[in-house]
């Protein structure tokens, strides 16, 4: 009896043992695509399309608020490009005010491509954590697809929603 109860005991185990295992997540996409972003930036309300083709690059035609609207931000890494009305002029990212919203976009990017930060998986969804300039960021990303769903770095502060992902690569 004691020999059947112990074996149903490390039956048991064993099973409960593989129901805790994950399925590997997959890599967080950080190149290649364009989407819709939702951001929150310094109480500001930013709407726009985003396109992201290569590391360290970012490109962003602002929607809202109606201020920014039809003007588009390119960052190369060094510097931003303002687009509007057929002008376009290069500026110091510091001096921009939206310069921030950019740049730390791109790093947080940058960082899950390099595999930087801490990842874990919580219902379906793939977190990465880490540090860069502007502070500690949380990137949630799809854990089957890689595909971004947000991003929030509290410190400076910002709170982004990437929607209608579409892959260009």
């Amino acid at each position: 009896m004691r020999r059947g109860a112990a074996l149903i005991v490390c039956l048991l185990m064993l099973l409960a043992t593989g129901c805790r295992q994950t399925t590997p997540a997959a890599e967080p996409v950080g190149s290649g695509f364009t989407c819709r972003i939702y951001a929150d930036y310094k109480d500001i309300d930013v709407e726009g399309t985003l396109v992201r083709q290569t590391a360290g690059t970012l490109k962003l035609t602002f929607s809202a608020p109606e201020s920014l609207a039809g003007m588009t931000a390119v960052w190369d890494g060094e510097a931003v490009e303002l687009q509007m009305s057929g002008m376009s002029f290069s500026v110091d990212a510091a001096t921009v005010p939206e310069g921030a919203l950019g740049e730390e976009i791109v790093a947080v990017l940058d960082a899950a491509i390099r595999g930087d930060g801490e990842r874990t998986q919580e219902d379906g969804k793939l977190i990465v954590r880490g540090s860069g300039n502007n502070g500690a960021y949380e990137l949630v990303c799809d854990a089957k697809t890689g595909v971004p769903l947000s991003l929030s770095v509290p410190s400076i502060p910002l709170a982004v929603t990437f929607s209608n992902f579409k892959q260009t690569e």
